[in-house]
């Protein structure tokens, strides 16, 4: 930011400089002008003084002095009518620097204002406080939606909008609200219903039976919807149906895009599934060999027996004051180097605090991404302001050291405020 600010400066004088050259010469040959009137009238009276010393010596007789003075007059009047000519160019100097001032001052003004109008100003802003404003004007523009739906609430793409909007903020209460405000049209598209699936699963932190069913509902809509797919498979595979959650995710994959993230993600998933039901790999051709890999990773994080980090939460004495006992405490494990989406999470309260956590494999939101997954993790913890998981201004927050799954006794004191 503070470069951006130096290179912009560094440019507005740059411009200034080309701009007001002009005026800066012009100010420099009205000061010369100024002085040839005096420069003049000394110079002729040295000359009477020349002349009146060679009469008196004899060497110019007195008809001679006449003429002499008379041609010095008619040379004084001469200079001095240039002079005059002149006079108007150097009584514009005066508006001519009150111009260069003017423009001094309004370049730099208008520049900052069409700056502000059509360019990016929260681009020079660090990350965390472009995060903080965007979140805020997301919130604006959903308080702007949520009150234009109250007053026209006959419109199923408005609230599909609106549900959508509070779910990416964590809102789930809101969202599912929204989400049953949708009416009829909800229970026609296997989207929608999905959507409602997955936000379940992400406010409850795992399937529940309503869930299930609204996953199932979704399929039997649209056989090839992606999202239902890639939720029934999860949803079979967290139930132990293996076999089924493998075939489910098998219609997925010839959908996605081969050798994406998400391909071999779901690739993986497959040979995790295939190998735990002991029905062996049935990839489409293609993916075989990918699968065969993924295989072999997911066996190996199967019998990895550092499944969970464990450890003990506190509140720092010196930010006691600014945490409310029934403010919510968000405790997540992420890995490392991958997605920000939590390994597992836990849900408490500030009036718990201080308390001993253990985070697992079994708390995981999808099956291939766990705990035991990752090469190393951090735990991190936020006592929000909202109540949301999404960071907030004046959320409290702690993080351990990077470690390697299974590790024990960790300390985490929230000892940060979010800006």
């Amino acid at each position: 930011m503070t470069y951006f600010y130096l290179a912009a400066a560094t440019l507005v004088v740059v411009a200034l400089a080309l701009l007001l050259r002009p005026w800066w010469s012009a100010s420099r040959r009205s000061a010369s002008a100024d002085s040839l009137p005096a420069l003049n009238t000394a110079i002729h009276r040295d000359r009477l003084v020349e002349l009146e010393r060679d009469r008196s010596n004899g060497t110019l007789s007195t008809a001679d002095l006449a003429e002499a003075r008379e041609e010095l007059q008619r040379q004084l009047l001469d200079d001095t009518a240039a002079t005059e000519v002149t006079g108007p160019q150097s009584a514009g100097a005066g508006f001519s620097r009150s111009s260069g001032i003017a423009i001094a001052i309004l370049l730099p003004l208008i520049a900052v204002a069409i700056y502000a109008l059509l360019g990016s100003p929260a681009a020079v802003l660090p990350g965390a406080a472009q995060t903080q404003r965007a979140a805020a004007d997301m919130e604006q523009l959903v308080v702007k939606l949520a009150s234009k739906l109250e007053k026209n609430p006959d419109n199923p793409e408005g609230w599909a909008m609106l549900a959508r909007s509070y779910k990416s903020l964590g809102r789930w209460d809101d969202a599912e609200r929204a989400f049953t405000r949708i009416g009829p049209d909800l229970n026609k598209s296997a989207e929608l219903l999905a959507e409602l699936a997955e936000m379940l699963v992400q406010k409850n932190q795992s399937f529940d039976p309503r869930s299930r069913e609204l996953i199932k509902q979704a399929l039997r809509l649209e056989p090839t919807n992606m999202l239902a797919l890639f939720m029934g498979g999860g949803e079979a595979i967290d139930g132990g149906r293996y076999a089924e959650g493998a075939a489910l995710l098998e219609r997925l994959l010839p959908q996605l895009e081969p050798g994406s993230e998400d391909a071999r993600m779901v690739e993986a998933t497959i040979a995790s599934a295939r190998a735990r039901s002991g029905a062996g790999q049935k990839l489409p051709q293609g993916t075989q060999r990918a699968g065969e890999t993924a295989k072999g990773a997911a066996k190996g994080a199967a019998n990895a027996t550092a499944k969970s980090v464990s450890g003990r939460v506190e509140l720092s004495p010196a930010l006691k004051d600014k945490a409310n006992p029934d403010d919510v405490v968000f405790i997540f494990v992420r890995a490392v180097d991958g997605p920000r989406m939590p390994l597992a999470a836990q849900r408490a309260r500030v009036a718990d605090l201080p308390m001993d956590f253990m985070l697992d494999d079994g708390q995981a939101l999808m099956p291939e991404a766990t705990i035991s997954s990752a090469q190393q993790v951090r735990v991190e913890v936020r006592v929000s302001k909202t109540g949301k998981a999404t960071p907030g201004k004046g959320d409290l927050t702690g993080k351990s050291a990077t470690v390697k799954p299974g590790a024990k006794g960790l300390r985490i004191v929230i000892d940060q405020v979010d800006p």
